[in-house]
């Protein structure tokens, strides 16, 4: 399995949680909710899953090694807020390593294109992947390839 390919998809992971910590929102009251993927994306979420497929292996949930080296993971929520932005919470225990490994992330935005989620950092650097829907859960689906090997990540949030 390669490893940094798995810690590089998690830092991005942990750089949208990290917006979160000096911005706090209201929530609306859910009127039935917009079906369109803008209106799916708006609100707050948690990583439940964490998928990567490496070549022809099969499909492995890291999010329990995640959590087994750290627990407050589970619990961090980040909010994709209907102007665009992302924000959210970072347990108070995940906060040193949050910024050891991706240092402070003060605003983040996102787009919708067809089925891309395009986010973009303080700093102009974009990360695009697929996003779809079901129920209460939204996919982000990454490929890369190197080396000739082609790794598959993909993250499932649930809406909470």
């Amino acid at each position: 399995m390669k490893f940094s390919s798995v810690i590089r998809k998690f830092t991005v992971l942990l750089a949208l949680a990290t917006l979160s910590l000096a911005v706090m929102n209201c929530s609306k009251k859910d009127d039935g909710g917009d079906p369109s993927p803008q209106g799916q994306i708006v609100g707050s979420w948690k990583f439940t899953n964490l998928f990567v497929k490496e070549g022809s292996s099969p499909e492995v949930d890291q999010f329990p090694i995640i959590t087994a080296f750290l627990p407050c993971f589970k619990d961090i929520v980040i909010i994709f807020n209907a102007n665009g932005t992302v924000s959210g919470t970072v347990p108070a225990a995940c906060q040193g390593d949050v910024d050891d490994v991706v240092g402070d992330i003060t605003q983040s935005k996102y787009e919708l294109k067809g089925d891309q989620l395009i986010l973009t950092d303080s700093d102009g650097q974009q990360s695009s992947m697929t996003v779809s829907f079901s129920g209460n859960t939204m996919s982000w689906t990454e490929t890369d390839t190197d080396g000739g090997v082609t790794t598959t990540t993909r993250v499932v949030m649930t809406k909470q």
